[in-house]
């Protein structure tokens, strides 16, 4: 019995912990233009500003940008976490709204790229749990899937968007994958 009510405080504090993180990480704003399926949008975003690091592991990726975001910069500022992190050709964070390359410290040694990201439209498809490779790989296809049935013209490298830390519940957990689209034009209101 005790270790059954433990192992459900346990649990509680657990799911608490994601639904605190979940809730408390800014996200960009964007615009839904059309449901495809369930867990298929088509979405306007705006401008955003993103620092990048070479993909030769997420776990060194990460540890780049985040020394960058948490003061290993040349004025030892703070910047907040965003979510989703995002994996394209190399892993980005994107700034919060209103910061630019100009108005941000320059790193301290960090390989890092910043990059103005236009106005563009994304088909995204949300997908909960793990983030694993043959699973992402798997979304991927059924992203190309309804683009291709639905005749959306699309671009480029799928990416993945990932919007918890590794401690959020599994079940709690949200994932995406993307393609720009061609020829939508990309407006937010």
């Amino acid at each position: 019995m005790k270790t059954a009510i433990a192992l459900g405080l346990l649990l509680a504090i657990w799911t608490g912990w994601g639904s605190f993180s979940i809730l408390s990480t800014p996200r960009p704003s964007f615009d839904v233009l059309q449901q495809l399926e369930s867990s298929v949008e088509l979405r306007a975003y705006g401008q955003q500003t993103w620092i990048s690091a070479p993909k030769d592991s997420d776990n060194n990726s990460f540890r780049v940008l985040a020394s960058y975001i948490f003061g290993g910069n040349e004025t030892g500022e703070a910047i907040s976490m965003t979510a989703p992190v995002i994996n394209h050709e190399r892993m980005s964070f994107i700034l919060p709204e209103g910061m630019t390359e100009d108005s941000t410290p320059a790193p301290t040694g960090q390989v890092i790229d910043f990059r103005s990201v236009p106005p563009r439209t994304l088909a995204v498809l949300k997908f909960g749990w793990f983030s694993g490779t043959e699973r992402v790989d798997s979304m991927i296809e059924q992203l190309e899937t309804v683009l291709n049935e639905n005749e959306i013209p699309y671009t480029g490298k799928a990416i993945l968007m990932r919007y918890n830390d590794p401690m959020t519940p599994p079940f709690m957990r949200r994932n995406e994958v993307a393609f720009e689209l061609l020829g939508v034009p990309a407006t937010q209101e």
